[in-house]
């Protein structure tokens, strides 16, 4: 039994933010309900059509799948009819979208006064942008993050993967926001419509560089360094092999550590030093760990307590020992790719163990299983709703 074990969720998303929650609630239990648009409008991209591409395959583990055309008016019964009996229903159209599809929180809410409705955006329901498309390299540059990345030499630096906006700020709001709904709802009895904007997600998750900014005026800006850091002791560093190792001593003694690691004691008052010394460090530390190969310097750091790590390719990362242990990598059947290797979801419960409990679906490939079981349809109805195009 999953922690959320129970749950009805229908979800109308189709980007990251709105699928990676539901992956994570069917993760945890919940029956996830995705409700996709029918490949015969030709309105979609192969990217979220594609039940072999691997953001599909990828986000729809232990869902089901229904392809319904929400424009046709008995399409929209249909998704009525699931969310009468739903928990939670996501969205990630544009503000006032949904409405126009008669699946709006007004309407919805008044069928099923329990319902949590999570509408996911890049800017929220109400903002003087609330009509600017948003994707997480336009949210991460609004925010300030990007502006502060990279080195002064050159341009900002997008970290296209992991989305950080759309994870940080859209995916950690809206599962944190629907679960305490669910439990503000066991008091209450009645369900809520959850705003989630992903920009003021992202302003709240940076933390570092907007509350200095807040309490002393320091603006973040791109480094001097060419590696993006301007502290010697938190940096990266090209070894001997050609590979690279990463650095963070913030703490006395691990900096300490460090400096008697490598024969510069006289180093330890240099901590936190001017940016001039800092320079001077980095350029010294370059030629120390330029000495050694990777694997040497990983083992030295780890007799001498000093946070380092491998900075790894992706192959080296799905490979590394601790992946390996934890068993981060998992493998289920699917009837088109045969064999396939997902991750497992990090959530760990002593009591409600959460695990991959069926194979992500085909495109739709739930229709005709949910319109008979869950509504009742007859065979030859369900043929007619094919044949007028309202599923798939």
């Amino acid at each position: 039994m999953g922690p959320l074990e129970g749950i009805k969720v229908v979800d109308l998303s189709r980007n990251s933010p709105g699928r990676y929650t539901t992956m994570i609630m069917a993760d945890f239990g919940a029956e996830v309900i995705t409700v996709e648009t029918p490949r015969t409008t030709g309105t979609q991209s192969f990217m979220f059509t594609d039940d072999t591409w691997f953001r599909y395959v990828g986000m729809n583990c232990n869902k089901k799948s229904i392809a319904v055309n929400l424009k046709h008016p008995r399409g929209q019964e249909i998704v009525h009819r699931l969310v009468d009996n739903a928990d939670v229903f996501i969205e990630g159209f544009r503000p006032g979208a949904a409405a126009r599809l008669g699946m709006g929180y007004d309407a919805l809410s008044q069928r099923n006064p329990r319902l949590i409705y999570c509408a996911i955006t890049g800017y929220g329901q109400d903002s003087p942008y609330v009509n600017r498309g948003a994707h997480d390299i336009n949210v991460v540059a609004l925010t300030g993050i990007l502006g502060a990345t990279g080195s002064k030499d050159g341009p900002p630096i997008h970290v296209i993967s992991p989305q950080i906006a759309d994870m940080a700020g859209g995916n950690i709001q809206a599962i944190s926001s629907i679960l305490a709904a669910l439990y503000a709802r066991e008091k209450t009895g009645r369900g809520q419509f959850i705003d989630v904007s992903i920009t003021d997600g992202m302003m709240f998750m940076n933390w570092v560089m907007n509350l200095r900014y807040l309490i002393n005026g320091f603006v973040a800006e791109r480094s001097e360094l060419p590696t993006g850091s301007d502290m010697a002791w938190l940096n990266v560093y090209k070894t001997k092999d050609g590979s690279y190792i990463a650095l963070s001593c913030l703490e006395p003694h691990t900096w300490a550590n460090l400096c008697k690691l490598v024969g510069r004691e006289d180093l330890v008052p240099h901590h936190f030093s001017t940016m001039e010394k800092q320079k001077e460090i980095y350029d010294a530390f370059c030629e120390i760990f330029a000495a050694k190969d990777r694997a040497e310097w990983l083992k030295l750091f780890d007799e001498a307590d000093v946070a380092g790590a491998p900075v790894n390719t992706v192959a080296e990362a799905l490979s590394d020992p601790h992946v390996v242990y934890k068993g981060l990598v998992v493998e289920v059947d699917h009837p088109k790719l045969g064999k396939v290797k997902l991750l497992k979801s990090p959530y760990r419960f002593s009591e409600t163990p959460v695990k991959p409990r069926q194979r992500p679906p085909l495109y739709g490939e739930n229709t005709e299983e949910i319109l008979k079981g869950v509504m009742g349809f007859k065979k030859k109805e369900i043929a007619q709703l094919r044949k007028d195009g309202v599923i798939e």
